[in-house]
């Protein structure tokens, strides 16, 4: 398994997300600290800052004291896109070393961050590309209601299958960098490898029905013994473990899946079968397309 073999990627999101959130802290406090504690920072240094670039006025006797101006709202933007910037920045570092793992070269964070960082420019415009779907999104749904919701979901919901290997495309394809042809080969490398893409979901959805029903039958029994016990203590010891097995588990389920669909795209762009999978794995989605097409 990919993940026994190279215990450095159960680590890597962690380093990498704390790196991240540091960075993305020091940008955002002051603007936190305005927005949820305006009293602060009222007349002081940060306010004669933000009158003077027109990030926000004060309004004597408001119940919120502060409004953002246009320029603020720019400022918001830019931190908004700054931080899915890093995000993307941060995932491209982990992918790299998914790739490395997967062609059994050995998996460093410091050999991924820098990977990430040589392709910054390529890392930006495509977080600009997203970044922007994401306010469009959002505005969509602020502005048409229920409408609009419904739209802002199906739009969203067709960026998310369109862009799913946008990262390692990222990572792989060193002379891309236009946003538009990594969505275009994302979306090819989606058409090629459907059959495998459905074969993994319904593989991971099935593990998580066992663990669903295993949650099922442990809560069932738990409050049984709670109430035949008349102990509700009896709740919290296994509330606990539960829980950590639900936060265990989902985050090695993220792990796995990214891992399969960086896989798969080393199938489909490459025609390479990583060495942890199995070639007739690979190849039987594709048999079964290509069968269907023939007796259509």
């Amino acid at each position: 398994m990919v993940i026994r073999a190279h215990p450095k990627l159960l680590v890597f999101p962690i380093v990498t997300g704390l790196l991240t959130l540091v960075i993305a802290l020091f940008f955002f406090a002051p603007v936190l600290v305005v927005l949820v504690a305006p009293h602060w920072i009222q007349g002081g240094t940060l306010q004669a800052i933000a009158d003077r670039v027109g990030f926000m006025r004060f309004r004597p006797g408001a119940s919120f004291n502060f409004a953002i101006q246009p320029i603020g709202t720019l400022i918001l933007a830019g931190i908004y896109l700054l931080n899915m910037f890093l995000a993307t920045l941060s995932s491209v570092a982990f992918n790299s070393e998914i790739l490395e793992a997967l062609s059994d070269r050995p998996v460093s964070i410091r050999h991924g961050i820098d990977a990430a960082c040589r392709r910054w420019k390529s890392v930006l415009l495509w977080s600009l590309l997203a970044g922007s779907v994401g306010l469009v999104i959002r505005a969509l749904e602020e502005r048409f209601a229920f409408l609009g919701r419904l739209v802002a979901g199906l739009i969203g919901l067709a960026w998310s299958v369109a862009s799913i290997f946008a990262i390692p495309i990222l990572v792989r394809e060193t002379t891309i960098s236009n946003p538009f042809e990594v969505l275009s080969k994302s979306a090819r490398t989606i058409k090629a490898t459907w059959g495998e893409m459905l074969a993994g979901y319904l593989g991971m959805q099935g593990t998580n029905l066992l663990f669903l029903w295993g949650s099922i039958l442990l809560w069932v029994v738990t409050g049984t013994t709670a109430i035949l016990l008349s102990n509700p203590w009896v709740l919290l010891v296994a509330g606990v473990p539960w829980v950590l097995c639900l936060v265990a588990y989902s985050y090695l389920s993220g792990i796995a899946s990214r891992v399969y669909l960086c896989a798969l795209y080393l199938y489909a762009s490459e025609g390479v079968v990583p060495g942890p999978y199995d070639a007739s794995m690979m190849t039987m989605a594709f048999k079964m397309k290509k069968s269907r097409e023939h007796a259509s």
